[in-house]
């Protein structure tokens, strides 16, 4: 084992034992992969332990994915940065004062469909397309559009439902055939709990007791384009380095996603991307989190490093992301 592995494998074993970490790790360099391992159990009462393999819902990380399927679309001249999505969505309050641009980065003004206060009482059960963004299109708009930054799960539902209406296909039958068939990520699809999905992990989070528990399900269906993918680590390293190269959208394109638009006062965001000034170089990447899941995709242009951490228990992986770079980034002083 290499320097680089046992300090990364002897600090994951030790967060494991504190139950400070339950998941999948793969740390890569120029191409290389250093690092890959599971941690914890994918199930419990199973006794199944976790593995580089093992499928985990990703969250959030399923943005960066509906943003590129959306820009292949543009590309493709069927939509573009600049329509109006009432001409798609007439349903939609003030639909005629935001773009699709706005949704890709987050600046339509359009409320957050997952701060609901009765989210719990209808988020288990399936909804179709229609019936999600229904939840949210005659809210009055929280800002003039284009004028901040504020997150919003609904922009990303909408995106979803927008490549569905311009390219004839489901959504995860869109994002199967046009990015995940074409790079190999043969184990990530739109998560759905009545499929077989080998190696799937349950979720998990500990109460206010500290005891560990069964963590409450949200249906894919309403996370759908915005955080309904499930995915493995290795899957994810085939979509980073994808990212460097042409085979989705050229690269003009895939550096467009990542330029900084507006964000808070910690990142940018670009379309679909998080873009943060680090100790080791701009980071481009997302968050994840739903109930029992989250998840951190962390790449370093300039280094040419990513590191991916798939968790099945609901804490905050950002440290440890940021502790792997920091590995993996050994005389960057911080």
């Amino acid at each position: 084992m290499s320097d680089i592995q046992e300090q990364i494998d002897t600090y994951l074993n030790s967060l494991a034992q504190d139950r400070k970490f339950s998941g999948s790790v793969l740390a890569s360099k120029k191409d290389s992969i250093l690092f890959k391992s599971g941690y914890g159990k994918a199930n419990i009462e199973l006794d199944v332990d976790n593995t580089p393999e093992t499928a985990f819902r990703i969250g959030s990380i399923t943005k960066t994915i509906t943003a590129l399927g959306v820009v292949q679309l543009i590309e493709q001249g069927k939509l573009s940065f600049d329509d109006y999505i009432g001409k798609y969505f007439p349903c939609q309050k003030d639909g005629d004062r935001i773009t699709i641009h706005h949704l890709l980065t987050h600046t339509s003004g359009i409320t957050n469909y997952t701060e609901n206060a009765n989210l719990f009482d209808w988020a288990s059960l399936p909804s179709n397309t229609k019936e999600l963004l229904n939840r949210f299109s005659n809210i009055d708009l929280n800002y003039e559009p284009g004028e901040k930054y504020q997150y919003s799960n609904s922009g990303y539902a909408l995106l979803g439902a927008l490549i569905e209406q311009a390219s004839d296909q489901s959504y995860g039958s869109y994002i199967e055939d046009h990015i995940f068939n074409p790079l190999g990520m043969v184990n990530t699809r739109l998560d759905d709990p009545q499929e077989i999905i080998p190696l799937r992990a349950s979720g998990y989070e500990i109460d206010t007791n500290e005891k560990l528990i069964n963590s409450y399900n949200i249906h894919p269906s309403n996370a759908y384009a915005a955080g309904g993918v499930i995915s493995t680590v290795e899957d994810l390293y085939l979509w980073d380095q994808a990212l460097y190269t042409n085979k989705l959208l050229p690269q003009h394109l895939i550096n467009y996603m990542l330029t900084p638009h507006k964000g808070d006062h910690d990142y940018s965001y670009g379309c679909g991307w998080i873009i943060q000034d680090t100790p080791y170089g701009t980071m481009t990447g997302h968050t994840g989190g739903i109930p029992g899941f989250t998840s951190i995709l962390m790449r370093f242009p300039s280094t040419k490093v990513t590191v991916i951490v798939l968790s099945n228990m609901f804490q905050d992986v950002a440290h440890v992301g940021q502790h792997i770079a920091g590995i993996l980034h050994p005389n960057t002083a911080v």
